[in-house]
This record gives structure tokens, sequence and C-alpha cells, in this order.
């Protein structure tokens, strides 16, 4: 029996210029339209979401409009990036000494200052789609989540997480991007998980 889950990045949100990992904006008004465009017609059995107000208004609305039940689920929130986290990007690179462009090409190697480590990332959202999907074998989740988080989850897919740099400059994903994946668990318990879609729209510059 499969799980469907379609993990969707949040719209577009206040302070965009910055590196927001538990820095904790809400969704100006075109983040918000671009969340109902991106998960117009989805068919949807329950709603999980990111605690953090990015993700977590527009789900709670979601949920309320559809009535479909709601889960916040810390292990889905963004990265931990410590002491750099709700800089503007252009402080970071010139304000660093090198160590934020040492970590955008080496995610893997390196760990921003007093923050999170994309091990510690990976394994956590590993571990919270596992248990999500078997838990809800046979039903259709929405993911509201972060552009980490999904950059992660491909890396899973394609197993190649530790070869190259799947967390930051290789995949570019817009605000509302979504990834569709199935679960498959097989008699042994052993579960496969399959892409099936990838929707990635581009803001007009």
């Amino acid at each position: 029996m499969k799980t469907v889950l379609t993990l969707v990045r949040h719209g577009r949100p206040e302070l965009a210029d910055r590196l927001l990992g538990r820095t904790d904006p809400g969704l100006t008004p075109l983040g918000w339209q671009q969340m109902q465009q991106s998960c117009q017609g989805l068919k949807v059995d329950a709603i999980i979401t990111s605690p953090l107000t990015r993700c977590a208004d527009f789900a709670q609305a979601l949920g309320r409009e559809r009535q479909l039940p709601v889960e916040t689920e810390s292990r889905f929130q963004e990265l931990d990036f410590g002491d750099w986290d709700g800089l503007d990007f252009q402080t970071l690179w010139q304000s660093t000494d090198g160590a934020f462009e040492l970590y955008w090409q080496a995610p893997w190697q390196e760990t921003p200052p007093g923050g999170e480590s994309t091990e510690s990332l990976q394994r956590r959202v590993e571990q919270a789609l596992l248990e999500h999907g078997t838990r809800h074998k046979g039903k259709n989740l929405l993911l509201v989540t972060h552009a980490g988080v999904m950059r992660l989850v491909l890396a899973w897919l394609l197993e190649g997480s530790r070869q190259g740099n799947a967390h930051l400059s290789r995949v570019t994903l817009g605000h509302a991007a979504r990834i569709t994946l199935s679960l498959y668990q097989d008699e042994q318990g052993q579960v496969w998980p399959q892409l099936v879609e990838l929707y990635n729209p581009q803001e007009a510059p």
C-alpha cells in the first residue's frame, strides 16, 4: 500500500532577502496567493506543518477550509542557521570572513556557527517522513515545509546527498514549490520511496 506525500514550500515571506532558518516572519499577501495556487486541486487527507509561522498559518487556514486534521511537526522546520539566522545575504557574503562561502560550497562539511549540521537536518527529516508515511499508510498527506527540508528530501530520493551540494546552491526551489513522492512498504517492512512530481514555479524578477 502506498502513502503519497506532497511537500510544499511556504510562499514568499516577509524578510525574504535574509537567511531564514528559525527566524519566524509571516507570509506576504503574494506568499498567500502562491500557496493557494500551489495547493489548489490537491487531493489531501491530512496536513502536517512546520511550526514556523510562514508555514503553519497557511496550513491551519487550509485545514479549516477543507475540514482536514492539521498536525504540527517540529522535525519539518528549516535548518537552524545559528548566528547567521536572520542576517541579510549581503552581510553574510561580506562579513563572515569567507565562512558563509565555505558553507555554501560544502554544507556537509561545514556547519553554521552555533547552528545545526546538514547531517542532523537530514536525519530528522528522514525519520519524520518514514514515521508519518507508516502511521498514515494509504493516505494522501500535505506537508507544508521549507526549501532546506525539500532539498534534503530530493537528495534522499536520489541517494546522492553526500556526493554534492543538494542542500544549497545546486537546487533552486521557488516559493510554493511542490514535491510529490510515494512511499511503498513491502512485506519485509522495507520502505521504497519514489519521486512522482516536481513543481517548481519561479517568480518574475
